[in-house]
């Protein structure tokens, strides 16, 4: 009887292991581009140049517009190092969008509350942000969070 007892908490054991390995896998999440949508070639590379691949969370744009980012929210790194911050843009519109934008934050940095950004329609439902460094000279400051509200 001890035996099986043995085995059953053995078996229960590599369940519970597995379901955390999967369960810590979930959260390392890589936004999938549809197609005709263009991006970076990884998204460890996202941000790159000041130039920033991005879902539109809520909200619509189609044409190109002038915004301000308002918020830098959810900046805390998965398992693989990405961060998927969300962040809204006021658009010279009066409208206001949301996006999610995944980067690895040690190599190009979150976009900042009052910083002036570029929103180009990337297909129906993404965006390219362009920032300012993006349209002068290209500069990467690198691996800075704002996380505001």
């Amino acid at each position: 009887m001890s035996i099986i007892r043995n085995q059953f908490a053995l078996l229960m054991g590599f369940f519970i292991v597995a379901f955390l390995f999967i369960a810590g896998s979930a959260w390392a999440w890589e936004p999938k581009l549809p197609n005709g949508v263009q991006g970076p070639v990884s998204w460890y590379v996202n941000g790159k140049n000041g130039r920033y691949f991005t879902p539109i969370v809520r909200g619509k744009i189609s044409s190109p517009i002038s915004g301000i980012v308002r918020t830098d929210s959810n900046c805390t790194p998965d398992s693989q190092g990405l961060s998927h911050c969300f962040n809204r843009i006021k658009l010279m519109s009066g409208q206001t969008i949301t996006i999610q934008n995944t980067h690895k934050m040690s190599n190009f940095r979150c976009l900042h509350p009052g910083e002036r950004v570029r929103v180009r329609p990337d297909g129906s439902s993404w965006a390219i942000i362009e920032t300012r460094s993006f349209a002068i000279n290209r500069k990467n400051l690198g691996g800075i969070c704002y996380e505001s509200e």
